[in-house]
């Protein structure tokens, strides 16, 4: 069907809810918008001669292209893991027409169960001695909505008799106080006469506008759904109905237990005359929606949608302590909002793992303000399973429908919002909305953890990447204080996370302090101190670990420790690490013959194998251990002899010992043979510190033993050292007293 059946006609509407002749005019996105957003409900900061931005210029961040000519996915095109549920190619003017052509149904698991199902069976009791009687839930659904309603008493019967075991625990307070409180008699009349009216055919109409079953977007899956605007807005009016069967249980064990709650009976439930600034936020949530509605219902979208979710398994995402990506390009304003001045971006959501968050509840935060000025993304709600850490759901296609100010209790809907942001050639309009849960930190310190960290990155990671698309077609990401406010999140900790995701998966980023310069500059400059200095991920990584190890519970310095740290290089810059193959291999071929006659006993030093951040940490200790030995303040003292520890209450720990400098030394000589007196180049810094190129072996002792010391052998070489050594106090041990000195193989 090329158009849909609802009247285009425009009828009698509030001037204060239904209609907002400023606004009918078309215009741009920005000069509509005058809605703002912040996360401690506080107003930007007025406008000022100094620019309220910092970091690289917009047109940095676009690479000098228009803000819309970019794409978050490709065309639409049906595969097996993208269901199409209009039909294509797309006509030229009208809703898209569903597809396929005949209607299709799967009432099972793995697909969402339509009220509208012919094996959708509703239970009907008469009271009498009468047999239970089965009907079409879609008959039952029909017979309630099709009449004439003048009050929400009579709207709230006909929901509850095709949900009758819900009849005690379903409360519709919400509704109640909003006709009889929030709007006046006009504005009501108007709602059942006109509006009402519209949204039962609307939602009556599925059937005929959704021919198709719906897939569920299951737990790590790939996969996508397209449909039009119409065929969601159907679905968001059967939400509205509370049509949806199994959709309502409480029951973990439920079949939809995973998934979020679609129907809207919690959003009706949420009033409290002892929480009037939060009951007043339900209300104005409830106008979004309404307004919404009459929108749909006057003129019927034309526009597409694509749903998408994405996985990578935790084994297939980066290792951050390997990368050496530099940060990407940001700009960092304390002035706009994400989904007005982020237009044409990568839009983020501050989503819970439960898409939607609290938006059919008490929730007025980030993501639910986002889905009641943009209602269609609620269909997630319907079809995508809780987000696992390495998920993420991107929605492209929404429009936005509403004006709005304020934020949490202080919420308020206040107009008509037209959207014209261009359409790509799948008809969907270039927005995409990119929705990542973050963690939830009952206690603050616990973000610093480096497991937490690397969650937060993998996560944001899965959110910003597009490997379907080429790198040069991609967006920056608009985003902000992601996971922090309620869930404790750390906002410059943040913003290094969602900085380190965008480099590796190929984006600028955009970010919003909603109003906070003193945090936009702090971020800026430690942003431009990385950058000058060339700190890439791997070092970045190796810093927040050293911070982990070393921070209090007070994370007010978190930026000084990281300027600090940041300024001195790693030891191994200093160190030219040499590695020959054939020195590797003839090691390894000594290790392995010696390692099974002692093992427990000795173990040779991995060399070359260490990461930059431990082979640094023990050039640290050495140094420090070093400098205990040539210290003024323990006297001086002869050193003739090198030292070494071995515990003499263990006869058998000598006998190994024993045994092994014979083997040992059998090895020596069938190397001698092969090399020809041919030399072993250094291959460790360690090898630089002290000096020689002989191979050192750290003696690994049972703590449980008594410790003595006793001479070298004769055939060891004693460690290059001054002709005098500090004598050696009680307690206190020597940098030789870790190794073991063995035959030069030169």
């Amino acid at each position: 069907m090329a158009e849909s059946s609802i009247s285009l006609e425009e009828g009698p509407s509030s001037p204060d809810l239904f209609s907002d002749p400023d606004t009918q005019e078309g215009s741009s996105i920005p000069q509509l918008d005058e809605s703002y957003a912040s996360s401690d409900g506080r107003e930007p900061e007025p406008s000022v001669d100094e620019p309220q931005w910092r970091g690289m210029s917009m047109d940095e961040i676009n690479k000098g292209q228009m803000p819309f000519s970019f794409h978050q996915h490709p065309p639409i095109s049906p595969s097996s893991t993208h269901t199409v549920l209009i039909r294509l190619p797309l006509d030229n003017r009208g809703p898209p027409r569903p597809y396929p052509t005949r209607s299709s149904d799967k009432w099972s698991v793995g697909y969402v169960r339509m009220p509208n199902s012919p094996q959708s069976l509703y239970p009907i009791d008469h009271g009498d001695d009468r047999p239970r009687e089965f009907r079409l839930r879609w008959e039952v659904i029909q017979e309630s909505l099709l009449q004439s309603f003048v009050s929400i008493a009579q709207l709230e019967a006909a929901i509850l008799s095709y949900n009758h075991n819900y009849a005690d625990r379903w409360d519709f307070c919400a509704l109640h106080h909003f006709f009889s409180d929030i709007i006046d008699e006009e504005e009501a009349e108007i709602f059942f006469r006109t509006l009402l009216p519209k949204m039962i055919q609307l939602a009556l109409q599925l059937p005929t506008l959704l021919t198709g079953p719906i897939p569920l977007l299951k737990k790590h899956t790939n996969c996508s759904i397209s449909m039009s605007q119409l065929q969601v807005a159907s679905l968001l009016a059967n939400a509205f109905f509370c049509t949806f069967p199994r959709r309502n249980s409480m029951n973990p064990q439920s079949e939809y237990a995973m998934y979020p709650h679609i129907n809207l009976n919690s959003l009706f439930a949420c009033y409290k005359e002892e929480r009037p600034n939060r009951s007043a936020a339900v209300a104005e949530k409830l106008k979004c929606l309404f307004h919404y509605f009459r929108r749909v219902t006057t003129t019927a979208p034309e526009g597409t949608i694509t749903v998408q979710r994405r996985y990578i398994p935790k084994e297939d995402c980066p290792r951050w302590d390997r990368l050496h990506n530099l940060l990407p390009a940001l700009h960092i304003t304390s002035s706009g909002t994400i989904e007005a001045q982020g237009a044409g971006l990568l839009q983020v959501d501050f989503a819970n793992k439960y898409v939607g968050g609290g938006v059919l509840n008490w929730g007025c935060v980030q993501e639910e303000i986002r889905f009641v000025i943009c209602p269609e993304l609620m269909v997630t709600m319907l079809i995508t399973e809780v987000l696992d850490d390495t998920e993420a759901l991107v929605v492209t296609g929404i429009e936005r429908y509403s004006k709005y100010q304020g934020y949490s209790s202080s919420f308020k809907w206040i107009g008509d919002f037209v959207d014209e942001t261009p359409r790509d050639t799948s008809g969907r309009r270039k927005t995409s909305v990119v929705a990542i849960d973050a963690l939830y930190f009952t206690q603050a310190d616990a973000q610093f953890n480096m497991k937490n960290i690397i969650r937060e990155l993998n996560k944001a990671y899965v959110g910003f990447s597009a490997p379907e698309m080429r790198r040069n077609d991609l967006s920056a990401i608009a985003t902000g204080n992601w996971g922090c406010g309620a869930f404790r999140g750390n906002p410059k900790l943040k913003v290094l996370i969602q900085l380190m995701a965008a480099a590796v998966a190929g984006r600028s980023m955009v970010y919003f302090t909603f109003g906070d310069a003193e945090l936009r500059d702090s971020v800026s400059e430690m942003y431009w101190h990385l950058l000058d200095r060339s700190i890439d991920i791997s070092r970045l990584i190796s810093l927040l670990r050293q911070y982990e190890a070393e921070s209090t519970t007070d994370h007010s310095d978190f930026y000084r420790f990281l300027f600090n740290r940041s300024k001195i290089k790693p030891l191994t810059n200093y160190f030219p690490v040499v590695n020959p193959s054939n020195v590797e291999n003839t090691n390894d071929k000594i290790v392995n013959s010696t390692k099974s006659s002692v093992q427990g006993i000795v173990g040779p030093i991995q060399r070359n194998k260490l990461s930059n951040e431990e082979e640094e940490e023990m050039i640290r200790n050495m140094l420090d251990e070093y400098a205990d030995d040539n210290s003024d303040e323990r006297g001086q003292g002869n050193c003739s002899k090198t030292e070494i520890i071995e515990s003499v209450e263990s006869p058998d720990l000598s006998r190994k010992i024993s045994d092994f400098e014979t083997e040992k030394e059998k090895l020596d000589t069938e190397l001698l043979k092969k090399t020809e007196g041919s030399k072993i180049p250094r291959i460790s810094p360690l090898d630089e510190l002290v000096g020689s190129q002989e191979i050192l072996e750290v003696v690994v002792i049972p703590q449980s033993q008594p410790l003595v010391k006793h001479e070298t052998h004769a055939n060891e070489k004693k460690l290059k050292s001054p002709s005098t050594c500090s004598t050696i106090g009680k307690g206190q041990k020597k940098i030789s007293d870790f190794f073991v000195l063995k035959t030069s193989l030169l």
